[in-house]
Parts: C-alpha cells; structure tokens; sequence
C-alpha cells in the first residue's frame, strides 16, 4: 500500500512541476518594464523609463547568447531621421546587419570584417513618431524582413554565420525608443557578447555615409560604419578566459532552480527507497541526496559565470575527498543522477533536466514491475553454536529462507565444538524477525542469536 501511494504521489509531483518547466524557451520577451536591463549590455545612454527602451545616438544595447533559427520581432518609434541598426548572430567574426536608412533598408552580411550585400529595398524611412513592429525571420538559411505586415526584404544565405548574439546601434541625430523585443529560437543564453565600443569614439561618429549601389565596392569610410568596427576591439584570449563571465540570473530564476532540484531530490529519494534494492538504510542514505543536489546546483549557478572559479572548483575537488566507502554500486549510482540533477539546473537546463529525471524514473518503475518487492528492514545476524547440540551452516539457512527476503553470508567459523555464523538478512516484513528466532531455537534450545545493525531498522 506504501508503495502504491508513494507511485501517485511521484506522478503528481512530475505533472506538475513538467507543466511549469516546460513552459521554458530558449528565446526571450523583453518589454522593459524593470530598470535594470536585466541580460542586456549596454553603454551609457540607454535608459528604460515607463516601460520605454531608449537608446540615444551613437550607443548600442547587445543581448547576449547564441540565438539560431530565430524570429525576433521589434517595436520601435524613431522621431526624426536617422539610422538604426541591429544586428543579429553577432561574433566576433561578423554579424547579419538590418540598417535602416532615409530612404533604403539594407542587409549586410559581415564576417571577417568583409560586407557582402545580402539584400536591400527602397523604403521611405521609419515613419516619424510612430510605433512600428520590425520582424526578422532567419530560418533554413532564409531571410525575412518585414515591417508591419509588409515583406521588405527576402534573401537566401547558403553559408549562414554561427549563431550570435542580437544588438542594436543608433546613430543620427535623435534616440530611438523600443516598446517591447520578442525572440524566439534555438540556442543558449550566456554567450560572449562582442565588446563595447569606445564611449568617446562612439558619442562623435560621423553621419553616416550614403551606401555604395549593389554590386560596386563599398569605400572605406563606409565600411567603417559598419558594426564589425564597433565591435573589432577584443583583448586578447588569456584575458578572454579568465574574465568573461556568463549574465547572472535573475532572483526569480536562481531561486527557481533550487526550489526545483530540492524537489527533484525529494522524489528521486522517495524511489529510492521504495524502489530501491540495496542491502542497507535506504531510507537514511536518501536523506542525503536532497542536500547533495541543491549544494551541486547552487555551486553550478556561481562557476558558471566565470572560467576562473571553474578552475578553482576543480582544485578544490581534488583536496577534498569522500570518506564514507560506497558498500553498493546502486548507492554510487543514486549519487551519480542526483549531482547529475544539480549539474543540469545549476546550468538553467530546466526542460533537458527535467525530461532526463522523468525518463529515468519511467525506467525505473519498469524495472520494479519486473523483480520482487523488497524491504526495508535490514539487520546482521551472529549465530553461536556449542556441543553437544551444534548447529551447521546449512541448517541455519533452511531455517532462516521462508522469513527473509534476502540472505547474505558475511562470515562462518567452525571448530570441533563451535560453530559461528554471521548474516546480513533483509525481512519482508519485521515481525518476521520474531519467527526467524523462533525457527532458529528449534534447531537447538542452546543457539546463541545476536540481532543487530548500528544504523538502525527505521
């Protein structure tokens, strides 16, 4: 009955906690409704007020990750001419750039500080003062622009750029202002995000330079102004390693992951226990995996921002062992999955973690159905026998196999007149302990019985 009610109460808790961690996407929905600009790199006059991204010429706001496959959808009001650019799969080899002229939308592929014209159409500027919904669609090597619902820009890439990160430059003489910034796609979030241009550079750029007809090589002032310039400047890659850090998570979502792996801990106790077949306590080694899964996640949750602390953990590692000897593989493994549950929630892999644990349990449950029930109740047994009513090892084991679930022989010694024995016995149930004695004195009034287990029967 135990165990049936602990089956429903694991299948509630995995419906209900899949419902929420499904719901996770790789993509993002921004509408600035906090001042912090929580996941964005930005220089320093870009401000979020009611609501309201702002990002005055000459400044740039980056959203860090690898974003592939994307669908990015872009509300934007701009009050008097001028030039917006953004840019997305930006590396540091180069970048999809969408620039938004007086009179032309152009999109640019740049990789290895090289342009290549992708597409470009007439258009009479952004209309002044009004907001309008830009959407970008790269998907099966296909670029889609539009604005509204008219299709601006269709363009075919054969050899598209590794996924990047999405950014936005303004230039001209007045800020734009972005309501909202939807995306949704394949990919990670956390990569590294091209460097930020120099601020005095950037607040005395230079208007931006009529762009050369199609098919006619762009100057070299031109080519300046692209985006690659403002994002060329690196340091070098030992400086890379040890400084760059991943975005940190947000409250709600650090706090998320560690309410998540307590209760993933919790379940995957529960069928340890129930389910599980090791000869020892099993409920009070489960005790310990609900610590050991939220002490790995919040330790991923911390290195994960920098390459530093990842080394420093390695090091730490290797002074501090563990002292306890494994007496059964199925304790390791157990150990194993739940560090492997912190691992996963510590790196924000909710969806990926969270089917992992479903399937492994299914697997589980399925390899239950198929074995015999055992319990939990496990002592060690001393058997003592004297002339002239001697005992044998084999006597003590008939008498013993109809109450026990398992039998395992730790030790036998036997002399001319003594015989010692020593077992570890699992019962089904622990009134059969009391028949175990029973059967065993009537081998012999003068056996001498020990019944004992330091952890405990409970």
């Amino acid at each position: 009955m135990k165990t049936r009610i602990t089956l429903a109460m694991v299948v509630c808790l995995l419906l209900i906690f899949s419902t929420s961690v499904l719901a996770q996407d790789n993509g993002f929905e921004d509408l600035f409704d906090s001042p912090e600009l929580a996941g964005w790199e930005h220089s320093q006059d870009v401000i979020v007020s009611g609501g309201i991204l702002s990002i005055n010429p000459g400044n740039f706001a980056f959203r860090n990750g690898e974003f592939s496959e994307i669908a990015l959808e872009i509300t934007l009001r701009h009050s008097q001419p001028g030039s917006i650019m953004i840019h997305y799969y930006a590396t540091d080899q180069g970048a999809y750039d969408l620039h938004f002229l007086e009179n032309e939308i152009m999109l640019d592929k740049i990789h290895n500080e090289q342009p290549t014209l992708l597409g470009s159409a007439d258009y009479a500027g952004l209309p002044q003062n009004e907001w309008v919904t830009v959407k970008i669609v790269f998907q099966n090597q296909q670029h889609q622009i539009s604005i509204g619902d008219e299709l601006i820009i269709s363009a075919q890439d054969d050899d598209p750029l590794n996924p990047g990160a999405i950014g936005i430059v303004v230039h001209g003489e007045s800020p734009a202002e972005f309501d909202s910034i939807k995306l949704s796609g394949t990919g990670t979030v956390g990569a590294i995000a091209p460097a930020e241009p120099d601020q005095e550079e950037a607040g005395n750029q230079p208007p931006v330079e009529e762009p050369a007809p199609p098919g006619e090589p762009q100057t070299a002032a031109a080519a300046q102004q692209t985006p690659a310039a403002s994002i060329e400047t690196r340091a070098n890659l030992l400086d890379q390693l040890f400084t760059t850090r991943a975005d940190p998570l947000a409250l709600q979502t650090f706090t998320l992951n560690l309410v998540l792996s307590a209760v993933l801990a919790f379940i995957l106790g529960r069928v340890y226990i129930y389910w599980g077949s090791s000869l020892s306590n099993r409920r009070k080694f489960a005790a310990n995996f609900m610590l050991m899964t939220v002490t790995t996640t919040f330790i991923i949750l911390v290195v994960r921002s920098s390459v530093a602390l990842s080394l420093g953990l390695v090091g730490a590692l290797s002074i501090v062992r563990f002292r306890t000897a494994i007496k059964d593989p199925e304790e390791l493994a157990y150990l194993f999955f739940s560090i492997g549950i912190g691992i996963g929630l510590g790196d924000n892999q909710r969806l990926i973690t969270l089917l992992a644990f479903v399937i492994a349990i299914l697997l589980l449950g399925l390899v239950k159905l198929t074995r015999k029930a055992h319990a939990d109740a496990n002592l060690n047994l001393t058997i003592a026998s004297h002339n002239p009513h001697k005992v044998g090892l084999e006597e003590a084991m008939r008498a013993l196999e109809p109450h026990c679930a398992k039998i395992k022989l730790l030790r036998f010694d036997e002399t001319r007149d003594v015989a010692e024995m020593a077992f570890l016995l699992e019962f089904k149930h622990l009134n059969n302990l009391t028949t175990a004695k029973q059967a065993l004195h009537q081998l012999s009034e003068d056996i001498e019985i020990t019944f004992i287990d330091n952890k405990g029967i409970w």
